[in-house]
Protein backbone atom coordinates (compact mmCIF):
# COMPACT_ATOMS: atom_id res chain seq x y z
CA UNK A 1 0.00 0.00 0.00
CA UNK A 2 0.89 3.29 -0.58
CA UNK A 3 1.00 6.51 1.75
CA UNK A 4 0.95 9.53 0.61
CA UNK A 5 1.80 12.71 3.28
CA UNK A 6 0.87 16.22 1.83
CA UNK A 7 3.22 18.76 2.29
CA UNK A 8 1.51 21.92 2.68
CA UNK A 9 3.85 24.89 1.87
CA UNK A 10 1.50 27.27 -0.41
CA UNK A 11 3.18 27.37 -4.10
CA UNK A 12 6.49 25.03 -2.97
CA UNK A 13 3.84 22.51 -1.70
CA UNK A 14 4.55 18.65 -2.71
CA UNK A 15 3.79 15.06 -1.70
CA UNK A 16 5.36 11.88 -0.01
CA UNK A 17 4.55 8.96 -1.49
CA UNK A 18 5.85 6.28 0.74
CA UNK A 19 5.38 2.72 -0.45
CA UNK A 20 7.16 -0.43 -1.61
CA UNK A 21 7.75 0.02 -5.44
CA UNK A 22 7.71 3.46 -6.54
CA UNK A 23 10.84 3.93 -7.77
CA UNK A 24 9.62 4.03 -11.02
CA UNK A 25 7.30 6.91 -10.60
CA UNK A 26 9.64 9.25 -10.71
CA UNK A 27 8.80 9.04 -14.56
CA UNK A 28 5.91 11.10 -14.17
CA UNK A 29 8.06 14.50 -12.95
CA UNK A 30 9.72 14.81 -16.48
CA UNK A 31 7.15 16.26 -19.17
CA UNK A 32 7.04 13.54 -21.65
CA UNK A 33 5.44 15.67 -23.95
CA UNK A 34 8.44 17.56 -24.33
CA UNK A 35 10.89 16.43 -26.97
CA UNK A 36 13.79 17.55 -25.10
CA UNK A 37 12.76 15.98 -21.83
CA UNK A 38 15.61 15.70 -19.80
CA UNK A 39 16.39 14.05 -16.25
CA UNK A 40 19.86 14.08 -14.51
CA UNK A 41 20.66 11.60 -11.47
CA UNK A 42 22.92 12.75 -9.03
CA UNK A 43 23.91 9.63 -6.80
CA UNK A 44 26.76 7.81 -5.58
CA UNK A 45 29.13 4.96 -6.23
CA UNK A 46 27.07 2.84 -3.93
CA UNK A 47 23.69 3.73 -4.86
CA UNK A 48 24.89 4.04 -8.73
CA UNK A 49 25.24 0.19 -8.46
CA UNK A 50 21.89 -0.69 -7.43
CA UNK A 51 19.43 1.72 -8.32
CA UNK A 52 20.64 4.15 -11.58
CA UNK A 53 19.86 1.43 -13.79
CA UNK A 54 15.56 0.93 -12.75
CA UNK A 55 15.55 4.85 -12.32
CA UNK A 56 17.08 5.46 -15.62
CA UNK A 57 15.16 3.06 -17.48
CA UNK A 58 11.74 4.24 -15.98
CA UNK A 59 12.78 7.76 -16.96
CA UNK A 60 13.91 6.69 -20.95
CA UNK A 61 10.91 4.53 -21.08
CA UNK A 62 8.46 7.90 -20.59
CA UNK A 63 10.82 9.35 -22.89
CA UNK A 64 13.25 11.52 -20.75
CA UNK A 65 16.68 12.08 -21.93
CA UNK A 66 18.97 10.69 -18.94
CA UNK A 67 22.05 11.47 -17.39
CA UNK A 68 24.08 9.86 -14.36
CA UNK A 69 26.63 11.88 -12.15
CA UNK A 70 27.99 10.34 -9.53
CA UNK A 71 29.47 11.38 -6.40
CA UNK A 72 31.91 9.34 -4.15
CA UNK A 73 30.23 7.71 -1.15
CA UNK A 74 30.88 9.43 1.53
CA UNK A 75 30.54 12.60 3.83
CA UNK A 76 33.42 14.03 2.47
CA UNK A 77 31.96 14.73 -1.15
CA UNK A 78 29.74 17.07 0.82
CA UNK A 79 31.86 19.77 0.04
CA UNK A 80 31.74 23.07 -2.39
CA UNK A 81 34.25 21.61 -5.12
CA UNK A 82 32.24 18.58 -5.87
CA UNK A 83 29.23 20.86 -6.10
CA UNK A 84 31.02 22.78 -8.33
CA UNK A 85 32.37 20.01 -10.20
CA UNK A 86 28.47 18.66 -10.53
CA UNK A 87 27.43 22.15 -11.42
CA UNK A 88 30.56 21.77 -14.41
CA UNK A 89 29.43 18.61 -15.37
CA UNK A 90 25.39 19.60 -15.45
CA UNK A 91 26.74 22.35 -18.00
CA UNK A 92 27.86 19.68 -20.38
CA UNK A 93 24.92 17.38 -20.47
CA UNK A 94 23.15 20.43 -21.35
CA UNK A 95 20.63 20.66 -18.16
CA UNK A 96 18.56 23.87 -18.02
CA UNK A 97 16.10 25.14 -16.47
CA UNK A 98 13.50 22.26 -17.27
CA UNK A 99 16.10 19.72 -16.88
CA UNK A 100 14.37 17.77 -13.71
CA UNK A 101 17.36 16.32 -11.00
CA UNK A 102 16.48 12.91 -9.21
CA UNK A 103 18.64 13.10 -6.07
CA UNK A 104 18.97 8.95 -5.60
CA UNK A 105 20.86 8.58 -2.56
CA UNK A 106 21.31 8.77 1.00
CA UNK A 107 21.47 11.86 2.99
CA UNK A 108 24.94 13.09 1.60
CA UNK A 109 23.16 12.91 -1.47
CA UNK A 110 20.06 14.55 -0.95
CA UNK A 111 21.63 17.56 0.37
CA UNK A 112 24.16 17.91 -2.43
CA UNK A 113 21.81 17.17 -5.39
CA UNK A 114 19.28 19.41 -3.64
CA UNK A 115 21.82 22.25 -3.73
CA UNK A 116 23.18 21.75 -6.71
CA UNK A 117 19.38 22.24 -8.06
CA UNK A 118 18.67 24.94 -6.11
CA UNK A 119 21.85 26.83 -7.45
CA UNK A 120 22.49 25.91 -11.00
CA UNK A 121 20.63 28.65 -13.10
CA UNK A 122 19.20 29.52 -9.98
CA UNK A 123 17.18 26.78 -9.36
CA UNK A 124 15.64 23.51 -10.99
CA UNK A 125 13.39 21.19 -9.60
CA UNK A 126 14.13 17.91 -8.06
CA UNK A 127 12.41 14.53 -6.90
CA UNK A 128 14.15 13.28 -3.68
CA UNK A 129 14.36 9.67 -3.88
CA UNK A 130 16.03 8.83 -0.17
CA UNK A 131 17.88 4.87 -0.34
CA UNK A 132 18.99 5.26 3.52
CA UNK A 133 17.34 5.14 7.00
CA UNK A 134 18.72 8.69 7.65
CA UNK A 135 17.33 10.15 4.78
CA UNK A 136 13.85 8.11 4.26
CA UNK A 137 12.70 9.66 7.95
CA UNK A 138 14.55 13.19 8.66
CA UNK A 139 16.77 14.20 5.51
CA UNK A 140 15.02 13.81 2.57
CA UNK A 141 11.85 16.30 3.73
CA UNK A 142 11.46 19.92 4.43
CA UNK A 143 13.87 21.68 1.52
CA UNK A 144 17.45 22.09 3.51
CA UNK A 145 19.98 21.74 1.42
CA UNK A 146 23.88 22.62 1.29
CA UNK A 147 27.33 21.63 1.86
CA UNK A 148 30.04 21.38 4.31
CA UNK A 149 32.72 23.49 5.17
CA UNK A 150 36.00 21.59 6.75
CA UNK A 151 35.95 23.88 9.91
CA UNK A 152 31.70 23.53 10.11
CA UNK A 153 29.00 20.98 8.85
CA UNK A 154 25.92 22.25 6.56
CA UNK A 155 27.73 25.90 6.31
CA UNK A 156 26.58 26.99 2.71
CA UNK A 157 23.41 25.84 1.21
CA UNK A 158 19.87 27.19 0.52
CA UNK A 159 15.98 26.14 0.68
CA UNK A 160 14.80 24.54 -1.64
CA UNK A 161 11.76 22.27 -1.36
CA UNK A 162 11.50 18.91 -3.48
CA UNK A 163 8.54 18.75 -6.06
CA UNK A 164 8.14 15.51 -4.51
CA UNK A 165 9.98 12.75 -2.47
CA UNK A 166 9.61 8.98 -3.39
CA UNK A 167 10.63 6.93 -0.09
CA UNK A 168 10.27 3.11 -0.62
CA UNK A 169 11.19 1.29 2.72
CA UNK A 170 11.89 -1.81 0.71
CA UNK A 171 15.33 -0.04 -0.34
CA UNK A 172 16.44 -0.26 3.27
CA UNK A 173 16.97 -4.26 2.34
CA UNK A 174 20.79 -3.13 0.79
CA UNK A 175 21.60 -0.73 3.30
CA UNK A 176 24.42 -2.05 5.21
CA UNK A 177 23.87 -2.76 9.21
CA UNK A 178 25.96 0.09 10.38
CA UNK A 179 24.12 2.24 7.95
CA UNK A 180 20.69 1.03 9.64
CA UNK A 181 21.76 1.63 12.62
CA UNK A 182 23.32 5.27 11.81
CA UNK A 183 19.63 5.58 10.86
CA UNK A 184 18.16 4.91 14.00
CA UNK A 185 19.54 7.97 16.05
CA UNK A 186 17.11 10.01 13.75
CA UNK A 187 14.29 7.79 14.58
CA UNK A 188 14.92 8.21 18.29
CA UNK A 189 15.52 11.69 18.09
CA UNK A 190 12.30 12.42 16.09
CA UNK A 191 10.24 10.12 18.33
CA UNK A 192 11.39 12.21 21.56
CA UNK A 193 9.93 15.16 19.53
CA UNK A 194 6.92 13.82 18.78
CA UNK A 195 5.97 11.96 22.30
CA UNK A 196 3.00 9.84 22.44
CA UNK A 197 2.67 6.61 20.29
CA UNK A 198 5.52 6.81 18.75
CA UNK A 199 7.70 7.44 21.07
CA UNK A 200 5.87 4.37 22.84
CA UNK A 201 6.58 2.24 19.96
CA UNK A 202 10.45 3.15 20.02
CA UNK A 203 10.69 2.83 23.54
CA UNK A 204 9.85 -0.64 23.59
CA UNK A 205 12.13 -1.87 20.98
CA UNK A 206 10.49 -2.24 18.12
CA UNK A 207 11.97 -2.60 15.19
CA UNK A 208 11.81 0.14 12.09
CA UNK A 209 8.72 -0.47 9.71
CA UNK A 210 6.38 1.55 7.37
CA UNK A 211 4.25 2.65 10.04
CA UNK A 212 7.17 4.15 11.86
CA UNK A 213 8.64 5.49 8.84
CA UNK A 214 5.11 7.42 8.03
CA UNK A 215 5.51 8.41 11.85
CA UNK A 216 8.55 10.00 11.39
CA UNK A 217 8.07 11.89 8.71
CA UNK A 218 4.49 12.87 9.67
CA UNK A 219 6.27 14.48 12.85
CA UNK A 220 8.81 16.28 10.68
CA UNK A 221 6.65 17.83 8.35
CA UNK A 222 3.97 19.38 11.07
CA UNK A 223 6.85 21.36 12.30
CA UNK A 224 8.58 22.01 8.71
CA UNK A 225 4.86 23.36 8.06
CA UNK A 226 4.59 25.59 11.03
CA UNK A 227 7.98 26.81 10.46
CA UNK A 228 9.49 26.27 6.57
CA UNK A 229 12.89 28.89 7.48
CA UNK A 230 13.90 27.43 10.59
CA UNK A 231 13.33 30.67 12.51
CA UNK A 232 11.62 29.21 15.79
CA UNK A 233 9.61 25.83 16.06
CA UNK A 234 11.65 24.24 13.40
CA UNK A 235 14.77 24.16 15.66
CA UNK A 236 13.23 21.40 17.84
CA UNK A 237 14.53 19.28 14.62
CA UNK A 238 18.55 20.01 15.89
CA UNK A 239 17.84 18.10 19.21
CA UNK A 240 21.26 16.01 19.43
CA UNK A 241 22.80 18.22 16.41
CA UNK A 242 25.16 21.16 18.04
CA UNK A 243 27.36 18.36 19.51
CA UNK A 244 26.57 15.80 16.93
CA UNK A 245 27.78 18.51 14.11
CA UNK A 246 30.57 19.34 16.40
CA UNK A 247 31.56 15.91 16.75
CA UNK A 248 31.69 14.92 13.08
CA UNK A 249 33.72 18.42 12.49
CA UNK A 250 36.34 17.51 15.08
CA UNK A 251 36.94 14.18 13.93
CA UNK A 252 37.14 15.41 9.91
CA UNK A 253 34.16 14.45 8.64
CA UNK A 254 35.31 10.31 8.82
CA UNK A 255 35.80 8.85 12.49
CA UNK A 256 31.74 8.74 13.01
CA UNK A 257 28.31 8.58 10.39
CA UNK A 258 26.09 11.59 10.81
CA UNK A 259 23.55 9.11 12.71
CA UNK A 260 25.88 7.79 15.24
CA UNK A 261 27.32 11.72 15.94
CA UNK A 262 23.98 12.53 16.14
CA UNK A 263 23.29 9.97 18.91
CA UNK A 264 25.97 11.19 20.66
CA UNK A 265 24.26 14.42 21.04
CA UNK A 266 21.40 13.11 22.04
CA UNK A 267 22.92 11.77 25.06
CA UNK A 268 24.61 15.06 25.98
CA UNK A 269 21.40 17.22 25.68
CA UNK A 270 19.61 14.43 27.54
CA UNK A 271 22.04 15.09 30.44
CA UNK A 272 21.72 18.87 30.06
CA UNK A 273 18.40 18.20 30.48
CA UNK A 274 18.72 17.21 33.55
CA UNK A 275 16.96 14.03 32.32
CA UNK A 276 18.49 11.06 33.72
CA UNK A 277 16.46 7.73 33.34
CA UNK A 278 15.52 9.11 29.83
CA UNK A 279 19.23 9.03 29.10
CA UNK A 280 19.57 5.72 30.44
CA UNK A 281 16.90 4.81 28.33
CA UNK A 282 18.15 6.16 25.61
CA UNK A 283 21.67 4.77 25.36
CA UNK A 284 20.37 1.85 26.07
CA UNK A 285 17.99 1.30 22.73
CA UNK A 286 21.17 3.42 20.96
CA UNK A 287 23.54 0.37 22.15
CA UNK A 288 20.83 -2.10 21.42
CA UNK A 289 21.14 -1.11 17.68
CA UNK A 290 25.23 -1.17 17.69
CA UNK A 291 25.06 2.50 17.52
CA UNK A 292 28.13 3.87 19.93
CA UNK A 293 27.41 5.44 23.13
CA UNK A 294 31.09 6.57 24.07
CA UNK A 295 33.40 9.16 22.53
CA UNK A 296 36.55 8.26 20.96
CA UNK A 297 38.89 10.09 18.70
CA UNK A 298 37.80 13.20 20.11
CA UNK A 299 38.70 15.87 22.86
CA UNK A 300 35.57 16.85 24.70
CA UNK A 301 36.67 20.68 24.90
CA UNK A 302 37.52 20.72 20.94
CA UNK A 303 34.05 19.32 20.62
CA UNK A 304 32.31 21.99 23.06
CA UNK A 305 34.30 24.29 21.31
CA UNK A 306 33.22 23.50 17.91
CA UNK A 307 29.70 24.26 18.72
CA UNK A 308 30.84 27.92 18.76
CA UNK A 309 30.41 27.72 15.12
CA UNK A 310 27.08 25.97 15.22
CA UNK A 311 24.99 27.48 12.16
CA UNK A 312 22.35 28.60 14.86
CA UNK A 313 24.56 30.86 16.57
CA UNK A 314 23.39 34.26 17.35
CA UNK A 315 26.04 36.92 18.46
CA UNK A 316 27.88 34.97 21.11
CA UNK A 317 25.16 33.02 22.02
CA UNK A 318 24.75 29.12 20.61
CA UNK A 319 20.76 28.00 21.27
CA UNK A 320 20.46 24.63 22.59
CA UNK A 321 17.64 22.47 22.08
CA UNK A 322 17.02 20.39 25.38
CA UNK A 323 14.17 18.20 26.44
CA UNK A 324 11.37 18.17 29.11
CA UNK A 325 10.05 14.75 28.62
CA UNK A 326 8.63 12.46 25.58
CA UNK A 327 6.84 15.16 23.26
CA UNK A 328 7.85 18.20 25.39
CA UNK A 329 11.54 19.60 23.39
CA UNK A 330 12.02 23.39 23.53
CA UNK A 331 14.56 25.58 21.98
CA UNK A 332 16.74 28.63 22.81
CA UNK A 333 18.68 27.07 25.98
CA UNK A 334 21.59 28.81 26.83
CA UNK A 335 24.09 26.02 28.03
CA UNK A 336 27.26 27.35 30.06
CA UNK A 337 30.59 26.54 28.90
CA UNK A 338 31.24 24.12 31.87
CA UNK A 339 28.36 22.09 32.21
CA UNK A 340 28.76 21.36 28.25
CA UNK A 341 31.83 20.23 28.41
CA UNK A 342 31.56 17.79 31.76
CA UNK A 343 28.29 16.48 29.36
CA UNK A 344 30.67 16.04 26.79
CA UNK A 345 33.58 14.51 28.47
CA UNK A 346 30.87 11.92 30.53
CA UNK A 347 30.82 10.09 26.68
CA UNK A 348 34.53 9.41 27.12
CA UNK A 349 34.00 7.48 30.49
CA UNK A 350 33.93 3.84 30.56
Amino acid sequence: MMETVHVNLGPRSYDIEIGSGNLKDVARFCDAEQDDSHAVIITDSNVDELYSEPVGDALQEAGAQVDILVADAGEQSKSPDVAADLWEQLLDQGADRKTVVVALGGGVVGDLAGFCAATYQRGMDVVQVPTTLVAQVDSAYGGKTGVDLPEAKNYVGAYHQPVAVLTDPALLATLPAAELAAGYAEVVKTALIAGGALWERVARGEGIDEAMIAGCVRTKLRVVAADERDTGARQTLNLGHTVGHAIETTTGYARYRHGEAVGLGLLVALRLSGQDGLRALVAELLAAAGLPTRLEGADPEQVAAATARDKKRTGESVPFVLVHGPGRVTTGHDVGAPELVAAVRELCTP
